[in-house]
């Protein structure tokens, strides 16, 4: 294959992947993000993560926001672009990794398979901090196997650590069997880790003692073992089927040995994600690229037997290959502009409604998926900077839901409500506003289900 055309699939493949995203760019939608966002907010103006309010994960991602709100405001666009930008990024940094290691065509095949799984396309338009973690990965690793700058791909490591704690999974793959290899090479890697990983979480034990010790580390360990959920990994696997199937064929491999630190991380993730209490799509991300690698050169690998042996049978799989991996990826379009980048339908209905009935002084609480978003699109303070009010931050004790819901007293709130999810699980909630608040009105999402407004006095 000439460079030219390389470079044209290379185009091809991220302008495809761009045209994709792009609908989810301009999507607001309840979930996780909108803590984010609106704590990266706070730090903007100059609250600090564990200290001043509780903050599940480590720093990074949250002092990446604060610089955008400083510069832009709130500007949804230019924070959607920040997992995109990230998604794009590991996706060349993984081409250039596949390339340099096993040659352009298998780099063309892995990146395609990363791009253009399900979940990627999905996650490459929501600020969750794991693809901060992802695109800091793969550049590490770049550095590591290609560059052999090892300092540098240490520091990049430590970024991964310092942005989602997943990352530490790989990361510890990598650099211990780089003790085995060469011990220079392990002492070099880990302390480029090490002087991020280890600076970072000082500076925080040094700002916010117990609290970041306890909202960064315990709280994970405290949430709670739950019955494994083998339908949410069953449904990973059926979404990104295509990546599964690639990775799986590594037993037909011929470049076992040479593909085998990337089946063993994917391996050990995968397993890792089957021991926890509980997994969500995005997390699997941070082993996406590297399944994607494997599943890449396997492919290939395969295809090109074929070609050896009939070039007749080649041309005829080839079509069919390439058929099913289009239909997938139309298949998989559809449902995204469908129902995944659908949109908050009542979003600007309830902002207005909020606006009409409060005064500049009346602050927002509620439902952790939705009141940051609402908050920042109405110009709102969330009372008593209690931004996250998953239920695992008051069943684990980093807040007390009956103190939470007293100190609400004497303020002029609107809590925003779902009708049972999230914060409204608790009997202390549904009797507060029972009692305290009186309900203005109700809006029917057709994707999120019913919200509830109430004002407490």
């Amino acid at each position: 294959m000439s460079r030219k055309i390389e470079y044209s699939l290379i185009a091809l493949i991220f302008i495809i992947f761009i045209a994709i995203a792009a609908k989810g760019i301009f999507t607001a939608q309840p979930g996780d993000e909108n803590v984010y966002y609106y704590m990266g907010k706070m730090v903007s103006e100059g609250y600090v993560p564990y200290r001043d309010f509780f903050y599940a994960h480590p720093p990074l991602q949250l002092y990446i926001m604060a610089p955008i709100f400083k510069l832009f405001g709130f500007n949804f666009f230019i924070l959607k672009l920040v997992p995109l930008v990230s998604t794009i990024t590991t996706g060349f940094f993984l081409y250039l990794t596949a390339r340099n290691m096993f040659g352009g065509g298998k780099a063309l095949a892995s990146l395609a398979l990363f791009l253009f799984s399900y979940s990627t396309m999905f996650n490459s338009v929501f600020s969750f901090g794991i693809e901060l973690a992802v695109m800091f990965l793969i550049v590490g690793y770049y550095f590591y196997s290609v560059k052999n700058k090892l300092f540098i791909a240490g520091l990049f490591f430590g970024l991964a650590g310092i942005s989602r704690f997943l990352s530490i999974i790989p990361i510890v793959i990598i650099i211990s069997s780089s003790y085995w290899k060469e011990k220079r090479k392990f002492f070099i890697l880990s302390s480029g880790f090490l002087a991020v990983f280890i600076g970072v979480n000082m500076v925080f034990l040094f700002e916010a003692g117990s609290d970041y010790a306890f909202s960064a580390y315990k709280f994970h360990l405290l949430k709670g073992a739950e019955q494994f959920k083998v339908s949410e990994y069953l449904n990973v696997i059926k979404l990104n089927w295509i990546l599964f199937f690639g990775f799986a064929a590594f037993i037909f491999a011929k470049e076992k040995a040479q593909l085998k630190e990337f089946t063993i991380i994917s391996a050990v993730y995968l397993i890792a994600m089957a021991l926890m209490a509980r997994v969500f799509n995005f997390y699997f991300m941070i082993a996406f690229p590297f399944m994607a690698l494997v599943g890449g050169c396997c492919i290939y690998d395969i295809l090109s037997n074929i070609k050896n042996k009939s070039k007749k049978y080649f041309i005829i799989i080839l079509i069919f290959v390439i058929g099913i991996f289009l239909w997938n990826l139309a298949s998989d379009t559809l449902f995204l502009h469908k129902f995944g980048f659908e949109g908050f339908e009542r979003g600007e209905d309830i902002k207005e409604f909020i606006l009409e009935k409060s005064s500049s002084s009346t602050l927002l609480f509620g439902d952790s998926s939705t009141v940051p978003l609402i908050a920042l699109m109405a110009g709102k303070k969330i009372a008593l900077d209690v931004v996250d009010t998953n239920p695992a931050v008051f069943n684990t004790g980093a807040l007390d839901i009956s103190k939470t819901l007293e100190k609400l007293k004497g303020s002029e709130v609107i809590f925003l409500a779902r009708n049972t999810e999230g914060i409204s699980q608790f009997p202390e909630t549904r009797e507060f506003l029972n009692e305290k608040c009186d309900l203005l009105s109700s809006f029917n999402d057709k994707l999120e289900g019913l919200y509830l407004v109430y004002r407490c006095n």
